[in-house]
């Protein structure tokens, strides 16, 4: 095959599901620091100790600020790309019936984001946010793709507003608190404003110190260690509050950014590897220099800081989020790093490991959170808060290892992966065949 030449329609499908199969694996990079010890130790080495060595201090500056959030960037584009090509396919199949169709599709992803976040008790889930970010696709289905570039403009900066204000605030706040403490250092009285400045620094102050943290983590061990009622409990508030106020005031516009990227990205054909091979290589190469190179620095301004927030902003000049751009530009670099594999004509059963994990991305995805949940917490395994930010590799790699072979195998003697076929199912209200077969394979070709 030509490098250069546009993919087959079988083949376009085939590059779609090695894309959403790497970015499935990589999701878990992000996730599991969560699954397996509490939320604030992530961030903070200094609550653990936890970044002594240059092996933790790699983990910790890898997942952070060179990968971020780049795997979910990436699965939430190839969510906007499956859109459009899921509409296009049922209208020309069913015609009008395609919007009752795909609105019943996002209704059960809904229902299944529901059941992960509230049954399987993972707060991470994203299968919610799609659900709800996909109710606006439908009508976007034929915008072009300057529409939809300026949509994805606006929703940057709808992100680059919001962090400007938070950081403004923040810098208020320690302004203002600084200068009522220096009034009471002088014995003068305070207005009752200036008393309220005081106690808002005061109050930050304190949850900032270590060891006020780590009682906060010791507390969050303890909680994650019980049954599954006393686990239910106590992550409940947390799911409600990531599927409303949460969702609304950051994730859905987070979420957005990257599915009317996604969009973009098939609607110009660079995610069905039209474009020529060193396009390709040029958006490996941009897309990683832009967004490692501004990882990096991020990173090590904040740990030059000693991840103090008011140290780092005297270090790092950008009073604005980058994040976005960030997890965009690594997003991209990924997507040509696969596309120049895929167009070698070298890799395709390597790719071909990580197709069988995309078609199956949905179980595989679910199937994370019944894993991860099952060693960890404390009806499981009881593994939460009990392992290192280097160690997490380990549990990272097996469960790829283990993913990427079910799904190979699983995909041998069935059509669908068993979610997906439950999936496809309740969207059609009709049972679905499952078993592989030529007859079967001509019929859904």
């Amino acid at each position: 095959m030509n490098p250069s030449l546009p993919l087959q329609q079988k083949e376009r499908i085939f590059v779609l599901d090695a894309l959403r199969g790497v970015a499935l694996c990589g999701i878990l990079i992000l996730n599991m620091p969560f699954f397996s010890r509490a939320f604030q130790v992530d961030f903070d080495f200094r609550i653990l100790n936890d970044a002594s060595t240059p092996l933790d201090v790699s983990s910790w500056m890898t997942t952070l600020f060179v990968l971020g959030g780049s795997f979910r960037g990436m699965f939430s584009m190839l969510f906007g790309a499956g859109a459009l090509l899921i509409i296009s396919r049922l209208e020309k199949q069913s015609g009008i019936e395609a919007a009752d169709i795909y609105y019943r599709r996002l209704i059960w992803l809904l229902v299944f984001g529901l059941v992960n976040a509230y049954v399987l008790l993972w707060p991470g889930d994203i299968l919610y946010h799609y659900a709800i970010c996909g109710l606006f696709l439908f009508p976007l289905r034929k915008s072009s793709v300057r529409v939809l570039v300026l949509l994805l403009v606006f929703f940057i900066s709808i992100n680059m507003f919001k962090s400007y204000l938070k950081f403004t605030d923040n810098i208020a706040k320690r302004d203002n608190g600084l200068a009522a403490l220096a009034l009471k250092e002088q014995k003068k009285t305070l207005t009752e404003e200036q008393d309220g400045d005081l106690k808002k620094w005061e109050e930050t102050l304190d949850k900032q110190k270590v060891e006020n943290i780590r009682k906060d983590v010791e507390k969050e061990n303890k909680a994650m260690l019980q049954s599954y009622p006393k686990v239910w409990k106590h992550l409940s508030p947390l799911n409600a509050k990531f599927e409303s106020s949460k969702f609304y005031q950051s994730i859905f516009f987070d979420v957005m950014v990257c599915v009317l990227l996604g969009m973009i990205l098939y609607r110009t054909g660079i995610l069905t590897g039209d474009k020529s091979t060193l396009f390709y290589f040029w958006l490996m190469l941009v897309g990683y220099g832009v967004g490692i190179g501004e990882g990096v620095l991020v990173g090590i301004a904040w740990y030059n800081a000693g991840l103090d927030f008011y140290k780092f902003i005297e270090l790092w000049p950008v009073h604005v989020s980058l994040y976005d751009i960030h997890r965009a530009s690594v997003s991209l670099g990924h997507i040509g790093l696969i596309m120049l594999l895929y167009k070698s004509g070298f890799f395709h059963g390597f790719l071909k490991l990580y197709a069988n994990v995309g078609q199956m991305a949905f179980t595989n995805y679910l199937s994370q959170s019944m894993i991860c949940t099952l060693i960890f917490y404390g009806y499981g395994f009881g593994k939460f808060g009990q392992i290192g930010r280097s160690e997490q590799w380990y549990y990272i790699i097996a469960i790829w290892v283990f993913q990427i072979i079910f799904s190979n195998v699983w995909l041998r003697y069935f059509l669908f992966g068993p979610l997906e076929w439950v999936w496809r199912s309740l969207t059609y209200w009709k049972k679905q065949p499952m078993l592989r077969s030529k007859a079967m394979e001509l019929v859904l070709t």
